[in-house]
């Protein structure tokens, strides 16, 4: 059986509808394109606000560039490192770069491929300025003990929840735990207006920090204002709020189909051997972004499902980002050796796309196809 799955990537696997258009409709009858002049944004900002249960949240061009907002917010131009995963999108290192600071890698756990404390504790120096805990795929990384590791060393702690709306550690929200979090809106994430980003914190002055750094530092309302330092223009337009505060409204439903449609297939690669899934600790949820199994041989069962037109990412991004060219040439490349988990874990990953257009019955029958293909491979007998 060859499939046609629903992409992310155009209408087959994203729930834009005449929501947004009413709400694009209402930006371009009023003229007013630029946040400035605009409320679409501050709408946007209050209704996702709301949905994270925080009180503030500073809308931007991208979720790059919200983590470096978040890295300028939370060091105050004090010169160091920031911790963070080698198993990350490159804009968020970049991130890390742009504000002078540089990246310090640290291990992560070969199942989930996300930082534990224990890893992060390690690479700790008298130097670090903040730590970036990055939940990955929709599944949790261990924030609770995180954010308390960085409360003990007085260390600013930020989550890059890009990945992981509707993502749930120890009951409560991934995005909840740090100083600061940051969510994604390109075209694959959750929800979209094709880029996008924004950050949420409960602490006003972070906020505020925020909110200059994607403006240009020129504090509107304020009097006598001036541009304050160094700062790009960073701002949402009103058209991609429009269109991201039409999906808020919708997330919990999405999230919903995602996680029905993940468990038809989980089900089926229930026992199958040499596939896999990381296991959820009690109070965590999964908000499935992707879905990462874990393989014996990825690559292996990645030929065999590709032609059946399962969609697939054998060893995710590939390589740790210690080893990516950028880095290499800035000096900032690291020993494999000191990376086991992260090694480990790429080798055996492999990742399919998800989205709301894969109802239970499709991810039933995909479930049955990746069990099939994974227990020939293994030369069992399929009845």
């Amino acid at each position: 059986m060859k499939f046609d799955l629903p992409s992310d990537r155009e209408a087959s696997g994203r729930s834009l509808g005449d929501e947004e258009l009413v709400l694009l409709t209402e930006v371009i009858r009023s003229g007013s394109l630029n946040s400035n002049s605009g409320q679409m944004v501050r709408r946007f900002e209050v209704a996702f606000a709301d949905h994270c249960g925080m009180r503030h949240a500073i809308a931007c061009t991208s979720g790059s560039l919200a983590v470096q907002a978040a890295v300028f917010a939370t060091t105050e131009g004090r010169r160091g490192e920031v911790v963070t995963s080698p198993i990350t999108d490159f804009g968020a290192l970049t991130a890390i770069l742009y504000e002078d600071m540089k990246p310090r890698f640290c291990d992560v756990d070969p199942d989930t491929l996300v930082p534990t404390a224990t890893c992060i504790e390690r690479v700790l120096r008298d130097d670090t300025r903040a730590v970036i805990a990055t939940h990955l795929f929709g599944h949790p990384a261990e924030v609770d003990a995180i954010a308390a590791l960085c409360r003990a060393r007085g260390l600013p702690l930020i989550e890059d929840a890009a990945q992981a709306l509707g993502t749930f550690r120890a009951g409560r929200a991934a995005g909840t735990w740090g100083d600061l979090a940051t969510f994604s809106f390109q075209q694959s994430k959750h929800i979209t207006a094709g880029e996008g980003g924004v950050v949420v914190t409960d602490d006003a002055e972070l906020a505020r920090r925020v909110r200059l750094f994607v403006n240009k530092a020129w504090p509107y309302g304020e009097p006598d204002p001036d541009h304050l330092f160094r700062a790009p223009n960073g701002r949402m337009s009103e058209l991609q709020a429009a269109v991201l505060l039409a999906q808020v409204a919708k997330l919990p439903a999405l999230l919903e189909r995602r996680r029905a449609s993940a468990t038809a297939l989980l089900d089926e690669l229930s026992g199958v051997e040499g596939v896999r899934v990381a296991e959820l600790a009690p109070g965590d949820l999964h908000g499935y972004w992707r879905i990462a199994l874990i393989v014996d041989d990825a690559a292996g069962l990645a030929q065999r499902l590709q032609p059946l037109g399962i969609a697939c990412q054998p060893h995710y991004i590939g390589r740790p980002a210690f080893e990516l060219r950028a880095f290499v040439e800035l000096g900032l490349s690291e020993e494999r050796e000191r990376f086991p988990g992260a090694v480990r874990g790429l080798d055996a990953a492999l990742v399919l796309p998800w989205n709301e257009g894969i109802d239970p019955d499709l991810a039933c029958a995909v479930g049955q196809s990746i069990a099939g293909e994974a227990r020939a491979m293994l030369g069992e007998v399929v009845p």
